[in-house]
């Protein structure tokens, strides 16, 4: 489905600057995303839910740690 939209051509003063197109009623996923971040409550959620984000980044550090340890192990060995 599409809608007419008008555009001013810059530099325009008057209507002869005026540019009518057709342009297309789907919502760009840029600006579906710029208006989750504008509209939404996203950093609430994220304050909300710190305590388990700081429980997944503790545990993926460790996980890391633990995965690297025998690793630089085996470098140093040579």
């Amino acid at each position: 489905m599409n809608t007419t939209v008008i555009d001013p051509v810059s530099g325009a003063e008057d209507f002869r600057g005026l540019r009518v197109r057709k342009a297309s009623r789907r919502v760009s996923p840029i600006r579906r995303f710029r208006n989750f971040i504008e509209l939404s409550d996203w950093d609430e959620a994220i304050l909300r839910h710190g305590r388990e984000i700081d429980i997944f980044c503790w545990m993926l550090a460790v996980g890391t740690a633990i995965l690297l340890i025998p690793v630089s192990l085996l470098v140093m060995k040579g």
